[in-house]
């Protein structure tokens, strides 16, 4: 399995973020947005060349993605939400993704085979998620998925700040 980190935290936000092993060799760069009906989220290999694409769809509780690799419609992916834990469909490519909000650990199956683990670590350098995949092959529609993932996890806490900090002004 080879080792990916991204900055906890960067997918989530508005423009580009980079992809790096853990010597921190940058490999690949994910441009996009997130919030509106067609905002669209780019995999990029370091070169330049376009590797996949994961476009969103609907909005609400439970959001709409198709995913793009090779300019071709490979999957479409749901979120279910369940208590603390979440359940993600990846229809298409017959993936299942089970993890905690609370915690940003995730895991991607298919069938009993792991394709990737997601979970958050402390470098030297900071906060980063590390993503670790089982085929080179699959990288970037994992890269997708985790910055769906991210985006998730990110608002999440958001709103649970924003809960705490409402609690604590009316106590």
């Amino acid at each position: 399995m080879r080792k990916l980190y991204v900055q906890k935290g960067r997918l989530a936000e508005q423009g580009a973020s980079t992809i790096s092993d853990i010597n921190r060799k940058k490999l690949y760069l994910i441009v996009g947005k997130w919030g509106r009906h067609q905002d669209v989220l780019s995999v990029y290999a370091i070169s330049g060349t376009l590797l996949a694409e994961i476009k969103q769809h609907g909005f609400g509780l439970l959001p709409h993605f198709d995913l793009f690799k090779d300019n071709e419609h490979v999957g479409s992916l749901r979120r279910y939400h369940l208590g603390k834990k979440d359940i993600l469909i990846v229809r298409g490519l017959n993936w299942f993704i089970v993890g905690d909000l609370y915690t940003s650990r995730y895991r991607i199956f298919h069938g009993r085979r792991t394709i990737m683990t997601l979970q958050e670590v402390t470098l030297p350098f900071g906060d980063y998620l590390e993503l670790s995949i089982s085929d080179e092959a699959n990288e970037a529609l994992c890269i997708c998925i985790v910055a769906i993932l991210d985006h998730l996890v990110h608002s999440f806490s958001k709103k649970q700040s924003r809960l705490y900090n409402l609690r604590i002004k009316y106590n």
